[in-house]
């Protein structure tokens, strides 16, 4: 009820808004495994406002949530956990009543194209540990990357891989490791392996061993009306289309 009251007033206030002003540019910063996805959802909105409305910056989630906690000039901002939303909100930066759940996904074991593994989940991700090393996001920063060492916890085997793990800035670094060959294999999100056909996913991690991967939208600072108004957007009926198209789950 209280998500949907939200989004109500975000749509409500915004169309008003929209009477006695002008569509105001606003700032996105947002999970780098979102990139695809949100560049056809703003191109798709910006077909009903005007083009140019939009800038979108994509990093690690803890890499733009740190840089929103140090001043940078933004108006939404869209993480990959819920974490580093109550970090910024508890600081008093971020409009929380606006937070939004967007989509979410799934965690793949991804590795190139000619190694064979069998076994069970967690036989697999010892035998790539045993044959070289594992790239995922890092665990004190990035959302995938804790979600992947939770996971691993849950399998009791972080241990015996933690030595072999390759932490990486954000999950995108992680996937493009192993396709440039640098690494074995890695633990990405599913929407990141669908990029890369040439690799080959070894198993999907059930969502049981570790949070729900769920990406939220929200405000920050002053922004204005606009971006509430686009936060109210990726719950439309298009965009949901289009998230499911790209491989995402409806939230």
């Amino acid at each position: 009820m209280k998500a949907l009251l939200i989004a109500v007033f975000a749509c409500v206030t915004s169309h008003s808004a929209s009477a006695l002003e002008p569509p105001l540019p606003f700032t996105i910063f947002a999970a780098s495994s979102l990139t695809n996805v949100l560049e056809e959802v703003i191109a798709a909105y910006h077909d009903e406002t005007h083009p140019g409305l939009i800038t979108l910056s994509v990093a690690g989630t803890g890499t733009l949530a740190r840089q929103i906690e140090a001043g940078a000039p933004v108006d939404v901002f869209i993480s990959a956990d819920r974490e580093w939303i109550d970090y910024l909100s508890a600081k008093g930066l971020i409009e929380a009543a606006s937070a939004t759940r967007v989509a979410t996904n799934r965690l793949v074991l991804i590795t190139r194209a000619d190694l064979r593994l069998s076994g069970t989940l967690d036989e697999r991700l010892l035998q790539l540990g045993e044959l070289g090393r594992i790239a995922m996001g890092d665990p004190e920063a990035v959302p995938a990357g804790r979600y992947a060492k939770a996971a691993l916890q849950s399998l009791r085997i972080w241990s015996k891989l933690e030595g072999a793990v390759v932490p990486t800035d954000n999950v995108r670094v992680a996937l493009a490791l192993v396709m440039r060959g640098e690494v074995d294999g890695a633990i990405v999100y599913a929407t990141d392996a669908a990029l890369a056909p040439d690799l080959t996913v070894q198993a999907v991690f059930l969502q049981g061993l570790h949070e729900p991967i769920i990406y939220w939208a929200v405000a920050v600072g002053d922004a204005p009306w606009t971006a509430f108004d686009f936060i109210a957007s990726l719950r439309s009926e298009q965009a949901a289309g289009i998230w499911a198209a790209n491989g995402f789950l409806a939230p």
